[in-house]
């Protein structure tokens, strides 16, 4: 990679068009109350998600993937939760400094998100066509009858059987998929500009997968800006343009997804990589990462990922490395890489 410390490294995608991003993230940094302290749960992120664009962000439990969701749509558990730092624009304002109320404007209305559990979201006292119904009536002024509407066209949408009969179910009557595609249509009822979605085929078998990743695609293409947020960098390598990964807190690499996939520069990418299985018949290898997640409480000197790397060196063990170009749009924060150099 001649030449790759003369290319700026932008925080994340821009759109074709070079209009600023829909939403940026830049020195995010959030932590929670402990006993003994306050525990750091994101440092330092910095990311874009442009306008009708899809951004992967992926890693381990504990990564700080949806502690990042929850902070940028102001519900972070409180008091615990706190941002230390950071700015949250999206479209030029920060969510930061914006009165409550406007935020709350916001959500669910410009911004939605669908949560990891979708029978723990869903209220079991209401039948689902009241929960989208409330959704829609709190952003919008329509009268009873057009929100009914609206809904089971939405229900229809996302391709749930019935849905002039489902509207009045609750939600234990639902499967597991058609409660997350209940989940998907409560978030789009008020149109928004940007979907986050927090693990959200966490629990559904292969097949159902495979219909809520068209959906998002689906959605993605009648131009909603999606966040994705996985475990799996398989599954957010089929739909994202740009990824995001994210280890103890901080972004490790980010960048166009061909290119971190191909290439990938951090060595916690690589072993994320090596833990998909693979397409090929026969091949049932899986390569793990040795160690665990550190304790956030008491994180190793130097680079976090310094006791499970394969890679690591002196430099290593001296300082936390910082995010750093080494291709057009494409960063990683480690002192080895171009890894092609030490391995």
């Amino acid at each position: 990679m001649d030449g790759a410390d003369s290319h700026a490294l932008s925080p994340g995608p821009s759109s074709a068009s070079g209009a600023p991003p829909l939403l940026q993230v830049r020195g995010l940094s959030v932590s929670f109350a402990a006993e003994g302290g306050r525990v750091p749960a994101v440092r330092n992120a910095d990311f874009d998600i442009p306008a009708g664009g899809c951004v992967g962000i992926v890693g381990e439990s504990g990564s700080g993937k949806s502690v990042t969701s929850l902070a940028i749509m102001g519900l972070l558990p409180q008091p615990a939760g706190r941002i230390s730092g950071g700015r949250i624009l999206f479209e030029g304002q920060d969510l930061l400094t914006m009165p409550p109320r406007e935020v709350r404007a916001l959500r669910g209305g410009s911004i939605s998100m669908i949560f990891q559990e979708p029978m723990s979201s869903l209220n079991p006292a209401f039948t689902v066509g009241d929960q989208i119904m409330e959704a829609i009536r709190a952003h919008e002024m329509v009268s009873a009858k057009e929100a009914r509407n609206r809904t089971i066209e939405l229900l229809r949408q996302v391709r749930i059987p019935a849905p002039e009969r489902r509207v009045d179910e609750y939600p234990h009557k639902l499967s597991g998929g058609m409660r997350q595609r209940v989940m998907i249509a409560m978030a789009l009822a008020c149109n928004p500009k940007l979907l986050i979605a927090d693990e959200p085929t966490t629990a559904l078998d292969v097949t159902v997968q495979a219909q809520v990743v068209e959906l998002l695609r689906g959605i993605q293409q009648r131009g909603t800006a999606i966040m994705l947020i996985s475990h799996n960098i398989g599954l957010i390598a089929g739909l994202a343009d740009e990824i995001v990964v994210m280890y103890a807190g901080s972004v490790v690499e980010h960048g166009p997804s061909a290119r971190v996939i191909g290439h990938p520069e951090h060595p916690y990418t690589i072993g994320l990589l090596g833990a998909v299985p693979r397409a090929q018949p026969g091949d049932h290898s899986l390569v793990g990462i040795d160690g665990t997640v550190p304790d956030l409480r008491r994180l190793p000197p130097g680079c976090v990922f310094r006791p499970r790397c394969p890679f690591s060196g002196p430099p290593c063990r001296e300082a936390e490395p910082a995010l750093r170009p080494l291709h057009p749009g494409h960063g990683a924060a480690c002192h080895m890489a171009p890894l092609e150099d030490v391995a």
